[in-house]
């Protein structure tokens, strides 16, 4: 083709046909032109198609992580659920003032030291920030959600250091010396029934009541994001249905 036009083109200057050449010239130009063109369209649709598999390949990545920490918190919701209610026994069983139930008393006093400590897959939303790759995601509605989840992990998580604190700064100076650690048995039994140790039931009472919330609205915010990314990526929920 390419020496059809040389030929074509040595013809007319030969043949001293100015008009035509120039025709011809013009011609060959548009002819280039159109070339550039499409293959900067060609160019310019391929680099949208590898930004779009890249796009779909961080809705996927972060529905895998999501589903990890779906599967982590629903542990740490049973775990600190069994203790909520093990801690209420014991606040009964202090108001009744019943002495005969001490050794229980002095047993789940002892689980006061136990809480519940989520630790999620990883920080989804500051990691795709960090690395630039949040502006891949054209899907605003999952952005969002993602952000939004991120701030209910973090309250979780204060949540959790609360209740930390609460064990170190208050429970272990109670505890130490009212049981026999090696045996689990009250050495101090009158103790036990004191507002101080009361109260730290109460304070764990609310804490663990007010985790139990906030793991919920985790787990519902998770659903709600995993629903956006299988109508954006096309794909189901293959885990199981975790509505609560």
């Amino acid at each position: 083709m390419i020496s059809f036009f040389k030929k074509l083109r040595h013809q007319l200057l030969h043949e001293n046909k100015l008009s035509k050449y120039l025709i011809y010239a013009i011609g060959e130009i548009i002819l280039v032109v159109i070339g550039i063109l499409i293959a900067l369209q060609i160019n310019n649709w391929n680099n949208k198609r590898l930004l779009k598999a890249d796009e779909q390949k961080s809705y996927l990545d972060i529905k895998r992580q999501i589903t990890s920490d779906k599967n982590e918190l629903l542990k740490v919701k049973a775990y600190n659920d069994y203790y909520s209610k093990a801690y209420e026994y014991a606040n009964k069983i202090i108001i009744s003032g019943d002495r005969s139930r001490v050794d229980s008393l002095a047993l789940i006093s002892m689980t006061l030291s136990q809480y519940s400590d989520f630790h999620r897959s990883g920080n989804i939303y500051e990691t795709l920030v960090n690395s630039g790759d949040l502006k891949l995601l054209k899907n605003s509605g999952i952005t969002s959600a993602l952000q939004q989840l991120e701030m209910t992990y973090n309250f979780a998580n204060k949540l959790e250091d609360i209740h930390w604190e609460i064990i170190i700064n208050e429970l272990s100076p109670e505890l130490r010396g009212t049981i026999n650690y090696t045996t689990y048995k009250a050495v101090k039994p009158e103790k036990l029934f004191g507002v101080e140790i009361q109260n730290i039931f109460y304070e764990s009472i609310y804490l663990t009541k007010a985790k139990d919330s906030i793991y919920k609205r985790a787990l519902s915010e998770i659903e709600t994001l995993t629903d956006l990314i299988n109508k954006e990526t096309g794909t189901s929920v293959s885990d199981g249905d975790y509505r609560l």
